[in-house]
């Protein structure tokens, strides 16, 4: 790829920042920008001093000095870097903690030149808006001193501010806007509200949803400024069909490319690494449920199927209400059927937690103690097994006799400790959470399932509060390492504008369900190419009722646990496969032609105000 000589900057309040997607997004392609722009690109984020330490290597700012001694005098702090990911793009984290006190000056700039109303905005809005603004005072600087043609391209409202402000300054840097999700259709589908049939209905009668129901659901400012943005940008762009349309209606402009989110796929292992690490990470998943589980009762841990969800607590926008109860028509389902095996549901969705379940770190302690005292048992076992073969006087029952006469109080001291539990449930939550358990909609939704964790019953759920890592006490694993070891992924969102969720899962060779209101669902349909339902499958939610999305997800979910486990691998191997069609190498493309037609358009109006004047 020709590296191009236009100046790029990628500006997100998730750079170097992570907070949600967006991170993932501009992380994981950077390395394609670079091909493309080299040293000519640049990132621009929030600089958050817990984050930067790792996230960013700092470096003498050279040229750009004056440009920041200036910007300093105002109370803004810029360093220059490059951000540590891969490819390490050039990187400029902003500090606005110091001028914060032109709140309010901005704000009023906001009303008065696009009639944004924060009055009753709270830092949430302030914060990302004044460090945006911020951004928009760098790059006017940044222009004027390096003579280039410049694109910058802006992700979410958070940063929007700084694409106002360059259009109010008539600045002459083409911009492009990139909405992920509206901040009012994210609000209206989370209360509930049927948001495709809403958006159907008002395209069909060519209108645009009006500003007074943004203060409806709380979120006016956010809202105004998108809208603003993507009247104002040279170029809008969003994630997806599905988001398109819901900008079109939301927003009032309808977008003029689609971006669809991609990975770098050259950073997931090959299939072949894939299937020795799934038994190695499986591995290490079982001997947490034997901890979990069987201070209560034994559980089947003989290739036992595991069902994991994850992603932020929006309980009906991530369709945890539909999972769950599909979960519940499954497990008796699988009673009737006299299903003789276990599957173990995760549900990975971080929440409010002031610790691990002190019953289950107990469990986990004896387990630990089992697991010492066996490995401290077996050299002597191996000296002892390999002198009676050697000997010739190897027996079954001599090794039992050695084993009980050395070992048998200790052991049987440890299991009974172990087996204290028995005749009780396990718990289905992990983490002891900050608030009353009775008013944790995951759990209650379990428990009105009649998913208590009894021993008959066919399904065990663990509800897992806490981001994975591999340094937590419980279960000890990142989340890649967790997808690696599922049988399969259930992601039944009502509201997704793109969900990387399913994509990640399949480029670690795991079985998904996606939806078709979801992007990456509506996108992977589209391109299948005959292999509809194998190795990503597409729930219809679309115009349908509840209760048969919920009989639907439940068959499809018992039609993977009851697959053998040939078909699993077959279709784990169709997952990855279909993972490379949203890889970056493929799907950057877009961008770049986003870059071109705001760079088009910015030099058509330049000549029409020359020749205007």
């Amino acid at each position: 790829m020709v590296k191009n000589d236009n100046l790029f900057f990628e500006v997100s309040f998730e750079v170097g920042n992570k907070i949600g997607g967006i991170y993932t997004v501009i992380s994981s392609k950077a390395e394609e920008m670079l091909r493309k722009y080299g040293d000519n690109y640049y990132t621009i984020g929030f600089y958050e001093k817990s984050k930067a330490q790792y996230e960013f290597i700092n470096e003498d700012a050279g040229k750009l000095s004056p440009i920041f001694d200036t910007l300093e005098k105002e109370g803004i702090k810029c360093y220059y870097g490059f951000w540590n990911i891969p490819g390490k793009p050039r990187c400029i984290l902003i500090d606005v903690k110091d001028f914060m006190y032109k709140s309010n000056d901005i704000k009023s700039m906001l009303w008065e030149q696009y009639k944004i109303d924060s009055l009753n905005s709270d830092s949430w809005f302030e914060e990302p808006v004044v460090w945006s603004y911020a951004v928009g005072m760098l790059l006017e600087l940044m222009k004027v001193d390096m003579g280039k043609p410049v694109v910058a391209q802006f992700h979410e409202w958070m940063s929007g501010v700084a694409l106002l402000y360059l259009k109010m300054k008539n600045c002459d840097i083409a911009t492009v806007f990139t909405v992920h999700a509206t901040m009012l259709g994210r609000s209206i589908a989370g209360k509930g509200v049927n948001l495709a049939e809403m958006i159907d209905d008002g395209l069909k009668m060519k209108e645009t949803i009006k500003n007074d129901v943004a203060y409806k659901y709380g979120v006016p400012a956010k809202h105004l400024t998108e809208v603003e943005c993507a009247k104002n940008c040279d170029v809008f762009t969003t994630v997806s069909a599905t988001t398109a349309r819901e900008a079109e209606y939301i927003l009032g402009r309808k977008p003029d490319m689609i971006l669809p989110n991609g990975l770098d796929m050259k950073n997931y292992p090959a299939m072949e690494k894939l299937s020795y690490r799934h038994k190695i990470e499986k591995d290490r998943v079982l001997s947490f449920l034997s901890a979990y589980f069987e201070p209560y009762y034994n559980v089947n841990l003989n290739d036992p199927r595991i069902i994991m969800i994850s992603g932020r607590y929006e309980y009906h926008n991530k369709g945890l209400d539909v999972f769950i109860d599909a979960l519940g028509q499954m497990n008796e389902r699988l009673k009737n059927e006299s299903y003789n095996k276990n599957t173990f549901v995760f549900i990975a969705i971080p929440s409010d937690v002031r610790g691990e379940n002190r019953e289950i770190l107990e469990n986990f302690s004896l387990y630990n103690e089992l697991e010492n005292h066996v490995d401290d048992m077996l050299p002597e076992l191996k000296w002892h097994l390999m002198q009676s073969l050697a000997h010739g006087e190897y027996t079954h029952e001599s090794l039992l006799r050695y084993v009980k006469d050395q070992y048998n109080n200790k052991f049987k001291r440890l299991a009974l400790a172990f087996k204290s539990r028995s005749g009780k449930n396990p718990p289905l939550c992990a983490f002891e959470l900050n608030y009353p358990e009775e008013d944790d909609n995951i759990l209650s939704r379990l428990m009105h399932n009649n998913l208590f964790n009894q021993e008959d019953s066919p399904l065990k759920v663990i509800f897992y509060p806490a981001y994975l890592s591999s340094a937590d006490r419980l279960l000890s694993i990142d989340y890649n390492s967790m997808l690696i070891s599922a049988s399969f992924t259930v992601f039944p969102s009502y509201y997704e504008p793109w969900g990387y969720t399913p994509v990640e899962s399949a480029a670690n060779g795991c079985i998904s369900i996606t939806t078709d209101l979801a992007g990456f669902g509506q996108y992977i349909s589209e391109h299948m190419d005959g292999k509809i339902d194998k190795g990503i499958k597409i729930l219809k939610r679309r115009g349908r009722k509840y209760k048969d999305i919920v009989s639907d997800l439940s068959e499809m979910m018992h039609d993977v646990t009851t697959m053998s486990e040939q078909e699993i691998i077959a279709q784990k191997h169709n997952a990855k496969q279909l993972s490379q069609l949203v890889g970056w190498d493929h799907l950057a493309d877009n961008y770049f032609k986003a870059h071109d037609m705001a760079l088009s358009k910015r030099k058509r109006k330049t000549k029409k105000k020359c020749e205007s004047n």
